[in-house]
């Protein structure tokens, strides 16, 4: 797949990933008494497992594709491309879903490869991410 297309498939995604986002966040405020900060919370967790079923799915017919044991998904995997999967449901859909999932896809495979840093990626990136927009929201204040 090109750049261009793979660009495309993430424009694609992301934008029906804002979108949903989006239509939770006014769902949740219209039809219940929930905070704004929980019906983030629930996008979260929802995109975090919507991330990590699609890319455990896509990486598995990735597998099954270059074994060539399983001959009856052999129609979805001529028709289908795994980076084009991965653009558009991965990086797209998930990550404007909320960009949370990315985070915890990228946790996991530090879990898996590199333990030791987990803990520091979790609680550096909260902490630091929560002051950065502090120091974003006081610059902003003096620019007004």
């Amino acid at each position: 797949m090109t750049i261009l297309a793979s660009m495309l498939m993430v424009m694609l995604g992301g934008a029906s990933g804002a979108l949903s986002r989006f239509g939770c966040q006014k769902a949740a405020e219209r039809w219940t008494t929930l905070p704004g900060w929980m019906a983030i919370f629930i996008v979260n967790i929802i995109g975090s497992f919507l991330i990590g079923l699609s890319f455990g799915w896509l990486d598995g017919l990735e597998l099954i594709d270059k074994a060539k044991h399983l001959s009856v998904l052999q129609h979805f995997q001529d028709t289908q491309d795994f980076s084009m999967g991965m653009s558009l449901f991965v990086i797209g859909f998930c990550g404007g879903y909320t960009t949370f999932s990315t985070f915890s896809l990228d946790n996991l495979f530090l879990l898996y490869h590199r333990p030791v840093l987990l803990g520091f990626n979790i609680v550096a990136s909260v902490i630091l991410a929560t002051l950065a927009a502090w120091g974003g929201l006081s610059l902003g204040g003096v620019l007004a």
